[in-house]
């Protein structure tokens, strides 16, 4: 009996082992998950906690960097202000150094350009449609020196001198188309203006006379001598007017009288020059130069009458009152009246009168820098 039941509780106790075993194997795999997720939880913590000191250190590297970046944001824009504006001077300087050749202006006394550019106080021997006022006189007596001065078969100079816009021009092409100097071989007319040069006085002339072998080419001022002492021929009469001249050099002007072939027998070349200056006038004249007389107040008014279009007008009675006074305030100088006469032309009585009582009748030529203050109405 005893033996049975201890072979009966044997596989008991087995069962209960094994059992056992299995519940102990199960709780070591339960540990060793927990452990696993506690050692994860951990890992994760750990990281974190790095990953939070990395984040907190660059922070603060951060921050710490920010103020040295800041304070050169400053600096930053001021230069690239600097570098706007100078690519503006820049563009400016351009379009300026572009309008500079495109005008041909003049560096030095040369011109920049081969082109000639268009000068608008340029002259020519034309007259003007209407018959010029108040000079017939003053021509005859032009007529009468140049007359009494050829006599000696040379070269004769005239100058005609005075102020700017008093008729000197005008004068000179009253001469030109006389009938008396239209019988001359040749007739010739040159504008010199402020840019004085020998060798475009030369060459313009040469161009207006009947050269042989026809056009060529006269840059230098020796082809240009030879030429007109080739072509000047003697015994042959020449009318030469050289409008407007400025240049004031002694030695300039002595050139331009031995290229006019002054002092040489048998030349008979008459030569009248219009300046503004009678110091130059003396130097380049080869006799007495002629002073150029201011016009009558009467004959201003007739100026300004034609201009004006006087005759169209109402009110003749009371504007040729006012007229009177203006025409006395022309300084001698008839482009004064002829300006004048067209700026009245579109005015009615209260216009005129204003114009006559204006202020700038008050100021001297002296004050505008030579300018009478009627041609600044």
């Amino acid at each position: 009996m005893a033996a049975e039941a201890g072979r009966g509780l044997a596989p008991a106790a087995a069962v209960r082992a094994r059992l056992s075993l299995a519940s102990t194997a199960k709780s070591g795999a339960e540990g060793q998950r927990r452990e696993g997720r506690t050692g994860g939880r951990q890992q994760r913590g750990r990281a974190a906690t790095t990953a939070a000191r990395v984040g907190s250190r660059g922070e603060k590297n951060e921050n710490e960097a920010m103020p040295g970046v800041l304070s050169c944001l400053p600096i930053a824009r001021k230069k690239i202000a600097m570098a706007n504006r100078m690519k503006s001077m820049r563009e400016e300087l351009r379009k300026i150094n572009n309008k500079f050749h495109s005008f041909n202006f003049t560096q030095g006394g040369r011109t920049l350009s081969v082109e000639q550019r268009y000068d608008i106080r340029e002259t020519s021997s034309l007259l003007p449609e209407e018959p010029i006022i108040g000079r017939n006189g003053e021509k005859q007596e032009i007529m009468k020196l140049l007359s009494a001065s050829t006599n000696n078969d040379e070269t004769v100079i005239l100058p005609i001198y005075g102020l700017g816009g008093m008729g000197k021009s005008t004068l000179a092409q009253l001469v030109y188309n006389d009938a008396q100097f239209k019988k001359y071989d040749h007739r010739i007319w040159v504008y010199v203006s402020q840019d004085f040069s020998l060798t475009k006085i030369g060459s313009s002339i040469i161009s207006q006379l009947p050269i042989e072998g026809g056009q060529q080419s006269w840059d230098t001022l020796h082809v240009i001598n030879q030429c007109l002492e080739k072509n000047l021929h003697y015994g042959k009469k020449v009318l030469i007017i050289l409008d407007d001249l400025w240049e004031e050099k002694d030695a300039e002007l002595g050139k331009l009288r031995s290229m006019l072939h002054v002092g040489k027998k048998g030349s008979m070349i008459d030569v009248i020059v219009t300046t503004r200056k009678e110091d130059i006038a003396r130097k380049v004249s080869t006799s007495e130069p002629y002073k150029l007389q201011p016009l009558k107040d009467d004959t201003f008014w007739e100026i300004i009458k034609r201009y004006s279009k006087f005759e169209q007008k109402n009110n003749q009675e009371r504007l040729e009152q006012i007229g009177l006074d203006i025409a006395a305030k022309c300084g001698g100088v008839a482009l004064a009246a002829q300006a004048l006469g067209y700026m009245l032309q579109t005015k009615g009585l209260s216009g005129w009168a204003e114009i006559n009582n204006s202020d700038i009748w008050n100021e001297s030529s002296e004050d505008n820098g030579g300018v009478l203050p009627s041609l600044k109405l």
